[in-house]
């Protein structure tokens, strides 16, 4: 299928690649990647590449079960060039922009026990018997989103920290100095274990003192406005993305943002208010992209956590509860907050079944920009329909 106007993201997930691809879906070489950047753009219409990077993570540890590291590490191949000098270069010479895709809610978590892992697991296939975690929570786990008795919500940092705020920013910008990319795609996505409860988490001592100083209420001990007390948790992260907005803009970097569909962060993790509007009227990002999900791998289609779903949501694309039809939000909610704005609206496609007709009918709101696709999906269907995706 050939988009005819070139307006679409690819999102590329480099490590899903390497792991499950298959031949040039491997994405294991320059030349392999530059023909699939080809593909990407006649084939999905993509002016944009969303690249998932690993760099951010560079000192992560990791923690595998017994007779399950080597056979991870087996499957990667030997990479000897410059992700972060090549992907831009390319996609420059094909006249296209390179985001560096960087994950804010995602930092990983201890390897569970084996009884725990055998009942409750990311996914049974890879995700099971391995477990990743930030050297920044780990050494700093008192900056990871607290309910009412202290327990950790793992991989999920509290933006009510401007210490955990400053050290995202530094860190994603870091990593970018001295290459040529043109912006930051930040992903709301995590693959934390869900919340037992929407309003399960957001009890650390900043978001007690400021909720205590504004309405007077301790939400340690006392009832409180659930309402507000999500919009200030939702506040932080509007901070956040104002404070790396005016970084990134001084290094000449766009920003792009993309989370659900709807007014919250949503599942697995809260009820915390997405103030996107805000977002597009301030001139705080230049591109958001919605319709994101945390619950299926996008890669690979893999429910994630199906045991844990949790409960509680005010929405939930999960089961469409309190939204829209897709169209129909496009057209009531998110076509008055774009209007008149410099900012791009994009609609995430990994989750959906391609469709000509239904994606020609999303494209055609003047409203969306584009589309964004999975490049895994679309350049191995052969690992896809096999789904041999075990470890």
């Amino acid at each position: 299928m050939t988009m005819q106007v070139q307006k679409n993201i690819a999102n590329c997930s480099w490590g899903d690649h390497l792991t499950f691809g298959d031949g040039d879906g491997k994405l294991h070489s320059v030349d392999s990647l530059e023909r699939r950047m080809d593909v990407w753009q006649t084939q999905l219409g993509a002016d944009t590449v969303h690249w998932r990077q690993g760099r951010t993570g560079h000192d992560d540890t990791y923690q595998a079960a017994p007779g399950y590291g080597r056979k991870k590490n087996e499957l990667y191949p030997p990479i000897t060039w410059d992700d972060f000098e090549v992907v831009p270069k390319l996609a420059h010479e094909r006249g296209m922009q390179a985001y560096a895709y960087m994950s804010l809610l995602d930092h990983g978590k201890p390897l569970p026990p084996k009884a725990v892992r055998e009942v409750s697991h990311h996914n049974e296939y890879h995700g099971k018997n391995f477990a990743r975690m930030s050297r920044f929570t780990k050494d700093h786990p008192e900056y990871l989103m607290h309910d009412r008795e202290g327990n950790k919500q793992w991989g999920v940092v509290s933006l009510a920290y401007p210490e955990v705020r400053e050290f995202m920013i530094e860190r994603y910008l870091s990593v970018m100095e001295g290459y040529d990319w043109d912006g930051i795609f930040v992903c709301l996505r995590t693959q934390s274990r869900p919340a037992d409860y929407a309003d399960q988490y957001g009890f650390n001592e900043p978001i007690r003192r400021d909720f205590q100083e504004r309405y007077g209420r301790d939400i340690l001990h006392e009832e409180f406005d659930l309402q507000a007390w999500r919009d200030l948790q939702g506040e932080y992260m509007t901070t956040f993305f104002r404070e790396l907005r005016e970084a990134s803009k001084a290094k000449g970097l766009k920003l792009a943002v993309g989370g659900a569909r709807g007014d919250i962060l949503g599942p697995p993790i809260s009820n915390t208010t997405l103030d996107w509007r805000a977002w597009l009227k301030d001139g705080i990002v230049d591109e958001l992209v919605i319709d994101q999900s945390s619950s299926q791998c996008p890669s690979l289609w893999i429910q994630l956590w199906p045991m844990h779903r949790g409960h509680g949501y005010t929405q939930s694309y999960l089961h469409g509860w309190n939204l829209l039809p897709l169209e129909n939000d496009l057209s009531k909610n998110y076509a008055p907050a774009v209007k008149d704005t410099d900012a791009s609206l994009y609609v995430a496609w990994q989750w959906k079944e391609r469709d000509a007709d239904y994606e020609s009918s999303v494209l055609s709101h003047p409203e969306v920009s584009g589309l964004t696709y999975s490049t895994f999906r679309h350049d191995n269907p052969g690992p896809i329909a096999r789904g041999d995706w075990r470890i």
